[in-house]
């Protein structure tokens, strides 16, 4: 990759070009739906059961807590326990923020709104999530300064049209559906080892009622909540939904000048790779798009 500094062509946008929800995010927004049906029908089940009298209080309670997410101590919380990431040293501070700055100048906003972040992963990697947090890998910080700014500026970009939000958004209202299928998955997985245990002893009945017990507990659970029935047939929509939000990230750097770094570090990325060797099922389920469709896109923005 060349290493000598390029410096981006700096161009405010306008408020409305430049933040606010695009396509992206609001396809991803959409696609929660499923799930949080789901994950409603879940919480209104076990509020009948914790408190019969009151039952609409957890789901009420369930729905609002959305929000709380977005709160910095709590964006901080799930940074740290969640997702890897650890706060810059001091040097780290001085490699980052010298060019976070010259980023947020290119796209006219704050960059005291947000928080940096160091993730744990051993590639080359960043990190955008929720309202307020930018994370880079230690990898990342090896780039020259250019190269850092166009990766810095992706994510920058995410922010500003909402994929972190609602993407940490989605995963919130996820959480309940996603544990009420594992714990259907753990309890038919029981069923079935107690079943097969009393076949040894000749319990060929005892295996049959197993087997039964456990397609009526599927049975019930889709009955109760058919649409998380939806929710793994929406995976190719749910990843082609991210795919877009990355060429939108991308979209948002070029309109910030870094079109050029952005593409030298996307081609060091597969060339490092040995190439896009991803099946064509992969691709479809996959949340980024290839490298080279990234690098083709961006030649032509």
């Amino acid at each position: 990759m060349d290493e000598q500094p390029h410096r981006p062509r700096t161009r405010i946008l306008p408020v409305e070009q430049r933040r606010g929800p695009d396509l992206a995010a609001v396809l991803s927004l959409g696609l929660i739906a499923p799930a949080f049906i789901s994950s409603l029908v879940v919480m209104v089940l076990l509020g009948s059961i914790v408190w019969p009298s009151q039952s609409w209080v957890i789901p009420v309670v369930w729905v609002l807590s959305g929000v709380v997410v977005f709160v910095p101590a709590i964006e901080t919380v799930l940074a740290k326990g969640l997702f890897d990431m650890h706060e810059p040293s001091v040097r780290d501070l001085s490699r980052l923020e010298p060019v976070w700055a010259s980023v947020c100048r290119a796209a006219g906003v704050n960059r005291e709104r947000y928080r940096l972040w160091i993730e744990g992963s051993k590639g080359l990697n960043a990190f955008a999530a929720g309202g307020r947090t930018v994370a880079v890998t230690r990898a990342a910080l090896d780039l020259p300064p250019h190269l850092l700014e166009a990766v810095l500026a992706h994510e920058l970009g995410h922010h500003l049209h909402g994929h972190a939000r609602v993407s940490l958004l989605g995963w919130w209202y996820q959480l309940p559906a996603r544990g009420a299928i594992v714990l259907v998955a753990l309890v038919a997985k029981g069923v079935l080892a107690v079943g097969r245990f009393f076949s040894r002893f000749g319990g060929a009945a005892v295996v049959l009622a197993s087997v039964l017990l456990v397609l009526i507990l599927l049975a019930g659970v889709v009955y109760l909540n058919p649409w998380l029935l939806l929710m793994p047939l929406l995976a190719p929509v749910v990843a082609w939904s991210s795919r877009l939000g990355e060429y939108r990230a991308d979209r948002a750097a070029a309109t910030l000048g870094y079109g050029p770094a952005l593409r030298d570090v996307l081609k060091g990325w597969l060339a490092a790779a040995g190439g896009d060797r991803r099946t064509w099922r992969a691709r479809v389920l996959a949340s980024h798009p290839a490298h080279v469709d990234r690098i083709r896109r961006l030649q032509s923005s």
